[in-house]
């Protein structure tokens, strides 16, 4: 870890800025010691601050944890097999993923689910000395082989063990992130889906990929072969839960159309629309209008007869509720 990471990390938790612990020795280079500053100390080991501790990770977090400490040795020279699966080129697969985050040279990029750095390898490729690479993994053991992989690289790189839940970066810092492979994996899909925003900056750029055996294949045998093998597949795609600050999404399944990709760019807030912009034909009125304005229901007569009137006088029927409802309001309420 460098010494101006501390400019960047933050308490998962609360989002307090990080220090070194008094005492510990400080240099460009951070191998070891201890972060405070946020609702429990971070250590840092192997240059990796870790916050997400071994004892505080349940469910399928700490089953990844245990997983792919078990695997990480022979992680590279199997994990060739996802792609032959599909009869697919690895390289190719993992070229057309992160061209969806169109990065520049100077990007700044976070990589959630980091892996052995078989992705980060790639991303590396696309940034210039201006540029940052910053990865993130439940799995301490994956982490030291991807920052081994890009240490050569002439760009800013940092790693931290970490829970996509809680992640450690300030809001709005990076200009994309990237995930494959991890959300299957994150306790709280929600939640993490939230973090993954708001650490990317309005008009940045968000790609993450998982497993799914899509609707129209599960009731095929290809599905559920691939269900009973891994109950992962089986998992629902995450569309209801993309935060609202999601723009101009896109979902496309790749791998054997059993592998869904999520990329959008991201955005403040919930969209926006002309809600007052008046709407033509006979009904008349606004989107506001239609919503805001609502009023008891009428007979079927009273409606037709209000119709009929609306017509006679040349006016939309909102125009002409809208003025008889005022002129009586006014007289009834002198």
């Amino acid at each position: 870890m460098k010494q101006a990471a501390l400019d960047v990390y933050r308490c998962p938790r609360t989002g307090a800025k990080l220090r070194l612990e008094a005492g510990e020795p400080e240099s460009a280079d951070i191998e070891v010691g201890v972060l405070s500053g946020g609702i429990t100390p971070y250590r840092i080991v192997d240059g990796m601050p870790t916050f997400a501790a071994t004892e505080a990770l349940a469910g399928t977090a700490s089953f990844a944890r245990q997983y792919y400490a078990s695997i990480a040795s022979t992680y590279d020279e199997n994990v060739q097999v996802t792609f032959d699966l599909y009869h697919e080129d690895e390289q190719n697969v993992r070229a057309s993923m992160i061209d969806l985050l169109h990065l520049r040279p100077s990007s700044k990029v976070l990589e959630i689910s980091a892996g052995t750095g078989k992705d980060s390898e790639l991303i590396a490729q696309k940034l210039s000395a201006e540029g940052e690479l910053w990865l993130l993994d439940i799995s301490p053991d994956m982490l030291r082989i991807a920052k081994e992989k890009i240490s050569a690289r002439p760009i800013r790189t940092e790693a931290a063990v970490g829970d996509a839940c809680w992640l450690p970066y300030p809001d709005n810092y990076f200009d994309a992130l990237y995930c494959f492979a991890g959300v299957g994996h994150f306790t709280e899909r929600s939640r993490a889906l939230q973090e993954m925003s708001r650490v990317v900056r309005v008009g940045g750029r968000v790609v993450f990929a998982e497993k799914n055996v899509p609707p129209w294949l599960r009731n095929t045998e290809y599905g559920r072969i691939l269900i009973n093998n891994n109950p992962m597949f089986a998992d629902a795609n995450p569309l209801e839960i993309l935060p609202t600050t999601v723009r101009n999404a896109g979902i496309r399944w790749i791998l054997g159309n059993v592998h869904y990709v999520v990329d959008y760019t991201v955005g403040e807030g919930e969209p926006m629309g002309n809600f007052d912009l008046e709407l033509p034909g006979a009904r008349g009125g606004t989107f506001n209008t239609r919503y805001f304005g609502k009023l008891e229901g009428v007979t079927p007569e009273a409606k037709e007869l209000c119709v009929r009137a609306a017509a006679s006088c040349g006016m939309s029927v909102h125009d002409w509720l809208d003025s008889i409802v005022k002129e009586r309001a006014k007289l009834d309420l002198r």
